[in-house]
């Protein structure tokens, strides 16, 4: 796995609010043995939020809607959870994801 590479992740123990289901999420690291993920998701209206970021579908992401990755619900996750990888996000949308985890984590 590569940053910036979509996977489809099985979500499906959630609890409250984290995203649940099988849904496409960015890669955006990992260490011994879990990869950091951003969670998508297909309602637009979670753009309100802070710490998100609106993605259009290309050929490249493999995308099928209009998606908002959810910065602030960033989870380590175990590999048994990745189903396959569908695209990856282009370079502008990986650095604003990148810019939003800082921010989120206070590393400004």
């Amino acid at each position: 796995m590569t940053r910036g590479d979509i996977w489809l992740v099985d979500l499906t123990d959630a609890k409250g609010h984290e995203q649940r289901g099988t849904r496409p999420a960015i890669v955006v690291g990992g260490a011994n043995g879990l990869t950091l993920v951003v969670p998508l998701t297909s309602t637009m209206s979670s753009a309100r939020f802070s710490h998100t970021c609106i993605i259009s579908p290309t050929r490249h992401n493999g995308l099928d809607v209009d998606s908002v990755a959810l910065v602030f619900q960033i989870v380590a996750l175990d590999r048994a959870r990745f189903r396959h990888r569908i695209g990856a996000v282009g370079e502008p949308h990986r650095l604003a994801i990148v810019a939003l985890i800082r921010d989120l984590l206070g590393l400004d």
